[in-house]
């Protein structure tokens, strides 16, 4: 096999793992996510709990000491939301669509609500969106699995960059689309 032929197939194996997630997600926009949330919290993570339902499920519990609330009208200065998965007793349970959370980090979050009165991410790991501050600039950017620029280890960085979807995205523009659409 000559070389070009086996980079090439090694190539197309590694585009193909983490073009997986597209095929099980479809993107939405930031309007659509807007619309479809009961709130949109921005904060930063301040624990987590992984627990069972009376299903035998796991979930995690998130707690977000709030920054700001962009729509709805959540109470208080922390704020709940559940999400599938997580890692309880040693047994892990998780999706590649699960959204992830780190204590510590800062993050918008489109929630709705279940019948539990729970908050739950909109679109999985669509209604999470990282901030971050790059070095350079200072200038707080967002990034979901969609929509800004992809972290350089991010195996999805070659979708959205066929999309057209690596393009920088600052949290004022992204609280700013979030305004426009709650109206």
């Amino acid at each position: 096999m000559k070389a070009g032929n086996f980079i090439t197939i090694i190539c197309a194996w590694l585009a193909s793992l983490s073009l997986g997630q597209a095929a099980t997600q479809l993107p939405l926009t930031i309007e659509t996510l807007a619309g479809k949330a009961e709130a949109v919290v921005h904060g930063k993570v301040k624990g987590m709990t992984c627990k069972r339902d009376a299903t035998g499920r796991i979930f995690t519990e998130v707690q977000l000491k709030l920054t700001e609330t962009l729509k709805g009208k959540p109470s208080g200065e922390v704020f709940r939301l559940v999400h599938g998965g997580g890692i309880l007793g040693g047994k892990r349970s998780r999706s590649v669509a699960d959204p992830k959370f780190k204590i510590g980090e800062e993050v918008v979050v489109f929630v709705v609500f279940n019948s539990r009165g729970e908050a739950i991410p909109v679109g999985m790991n669509q209604g999470r969106f990282e901030v971050f501050r790059p070095v350079a600039s200072g200038e707080a950017m967002v990034r979901n699995p969609f929509h800004g620029l992809a972290k350089r280890n991010d195996g999805r960085a070659v979708f959205k960059r066929a999309l057209g979807q690596a393009q920088p995205l600052t949290l004022s523009e992204l609280k700013r689309r979030i305004r426009r659409a709650a109206k």
